[in-house]
Parts: C-alpha cells; structure tokens; sequence
C-alpha cells in the first residue's frame, strides 16, 4: 500500500506524463506524410515526435522523390526543447517509406546519455521479389539539437525471389543492438547481433514444400569515431 507521500508523487508523475503525452500529435500514414510521438520515459515530462513528409522529385512524376525527416524533443506545455531536421532523409522509388517507429529502449550511450532510437521501415510489395527491410538510427540530445550517432544500420530484412510455380529462395536477417562494457571516444561501444535464415520452397508432387534453414549467429561490435558509429557496408542499405 502506497503512502500518502509515495501516492501524492504518484499520481505527480502521472499527471506530467499525461501532460508530455497530450503534447503529441500523431498522422496516420497516407503515402505522403506521417507524424508519429511517444513519452520518452526516461524523461516523463518530455515525448519525442518525429514528422515525415514526401518531396516528388519533378511535377511530372509525383511518385518518386524523398521523404524529409524532423525530430523533436517537446515538453508537457508542448514547447520544442530540441530538434533535428534532414531534408531527403528517405528515397521513394522501388522501395517505399512504410513506416516509422521511436525506440526507447535503454541506449545509455555515455555516462548521464542516453540515446533513443528510431526505425524506419521500407519494402515493396511484389509477390515475386518480395522486400522488407527496417533501420534503426540513433539519437542524443546536445543542448537544443539532437544529433544523430548510428545511422542506417539495418535490423530487419526479408527477401527473395518466388516463381509462379512456388519455387524459389528468400533469405531473412535480424539483428539486435546491446551496449558494450567497453568504450571509445567516450561513447560505449555497441553489440551487433545477427540472426540469419534461408527459406527454400520448392514443388513436391502436388505440394508446395518450404524448408527454413538456421544460418547461424555472428556478432560484431561497433565503436565510436568521435562523431558517429561506424557502421559496415553489409550491414547498411539495400
């Protein structure tokens, strides 16, 4: 049973986060733009928005061009304390926007710094050559910027090549990000663990059989070079 004392800060920290929480604006995704906000709880009183909006590259194909990114830390007033803005952040073409995601799982980063993440989510949707794919980048607050320290490491990816005949391969890759005892530049250093899969469907009489082969486990550790985590060509983009 709470004291009158802990429920009196209860019910204090609750109402903060209702105030931080009524500060968001969420836009459900319509093609062109999308605005997605959630309390960051390592900081009740502060929730982290993020706005996306589609650029076409020329009047005459309004389907392929960019998505700018803006990024913002707003109190419980909804005041703008920090902020990040990239314009071109997201190709659309083959590959399409879908989806963004604020991750704020326990990136403490640095000592007293700590990081959220957000993942982006791609993919196309041919039956053929399906594709999917999610980023995560990361982001730390200095001052009234935040600042960007992993970019396009990609966590998710799904794809392959299926005939009409059910035959075909696709391969599958996740990965999850733990932070490392050791440390570089001042920042920790990050585990990068990949799980990987091969799906192999192939005809079997009358039957479309598929068969999942486990590929095994790597890890890799990524460090900081001072501004950003370098991360490997493999493990970025398409």
């Amino acid at each position: 049973m709470l004291t009158p004392i802990r429920l009196l800060i209860a019910l204090g920290f609750l109402a903060i986060t209702a105030q931080a929480q009524a500060a968001c604006v969420v836009k459900e995704f319509d093609g062109k733009s999308l605005s997605r906000c959630k309390v960051w709880p390592a900081f009740n009183d502060q929730a982290i928005s993020v706005k996306s909006t589609f650029l076409p590259d020329s009047a005459d194909d309004k389907d392929v061009g960019t998505f700018d990114l803006d990024l913002s830390i707003v109190n419980s007033s909804a005041k703008t304390i920090a902020s990040y803005h990239k314009p071109g952040a997201y190709n659309s073409d083959a590959v399409n926007l879908r989806d963004l995601k604020i991750d704020t799982a326990r990136y403490n980063v640095a000592p007293g710094l700590r990081a959220f993440g957000l993942r982006s989510m791609f993919g196309h949707s041919s039956h053929a050559i399906p594709y999917e794919k999610t980023d995560l980048a990361l982001y730390v607050r200095e001052g009234s910027q935040l600042r960007p320290v992993l970019e396009g490491l990609v966590i998710y990816k799904d794809n392959g090549e299926w005939m009409s005949n059910c035959e075909g391969e696709g391969q599958k890759v996740r990965r999850t990000v733990e932070i490392g005892k050791t440390s570089h530049n001042g920042f920790a250093d990050l585990i990068i663990t990949s799980n990987r899969s091969a799906l192999k469907t192939y005809k079997s009489g009358k039957e479309c059989v598929s068969k999942t082969t486990d590929l095994g486990k790597t890890q890799i550790t990524l460090s900081y070079d001072g501004k950003q985590y370098n991360v490997p060509e493999d493990f970025r983009g398409y």
